[in-house]
Parts: C-alpha cells; structure tokens; sequence
C-alpha cells in the first residue's frame, strides 16, 4: 500500500516561523519541504516510543507488533476494536482531544 497523504492545520505563528527559519539555513527549502524532513525525523527518533505502545496494545490484541502496526495502518477501525474486545477501552476516548479539552474545562 503506498503511503498516505497527510493534511496538516496551520502551525502556531511562533512554530510556523521557525520551521521557516530552519527551511532557510536549509538551502532555502519550500517550508513544506522542511515541514515534511521535521515530521520524519520526529518519527524516526521517537521510534522506540511510538513502537513499545504498538507493542503494548498488540500483546493484548493476541499479535505481532509489526502486523499490529501495519493493521493501524490498513484498518484502524479494526485495531481500535481488538484494543476495546481486550480492554474494554475505545482507544479514540482516551486520545481525543475534544474529550481533553471538555473535561479540563469542567475544573
């Protein structure tokens, strides 16, 4: 499957004018560019991170965490399902942050 295109909000302006900052001393890269060279790095560095609660979650859905990966890749719908069956948790619930933001609101 050939990777997915991504839409992303506008950054904050203090961010938006770094990562053009960081474009320029770049060989004046588009920002986008830039933006697309950060977002890899961030996820390669965080790899371990981001795969040891992959792995977590595989466990109790009963799989391999790198066909769990490429399931939240593929379907997540389905992963979000094995995650609930083995928890009782909607996984969306726990990370979304309209969810956050109502809940802090309410203190």
């Amino acid at each position: 499957m050939n990777p997915k295109r991504i839409h992303l909000k506008p950054l904050a302006p203090y961010e938006d004018r770094l990562l053009h900052a960081l474009a320029f001393f770049r060989t004046k890269r588009q920002a986008t560019t830039q933006a697309h060279h950060c977002l890899s790095m961030y996820l390669r560095s965080s790899e371990s991170r981001i795969m040891s609660e992959v792995g977590f979650y595989s466990k109790m859905a009963g799989l391999d965490k790198t066909k769990f990966l490429e399931l939240i890749y593929q379907d997540p719908d389905k992963a979000a399902q094995l995650i609930k069956d083995s928890t009782g948790i909607n996984i969306s619930d726990v990370f979304d942050p309209d969810l956050h933001d109502a809940e802090s609101s309410q203190f």
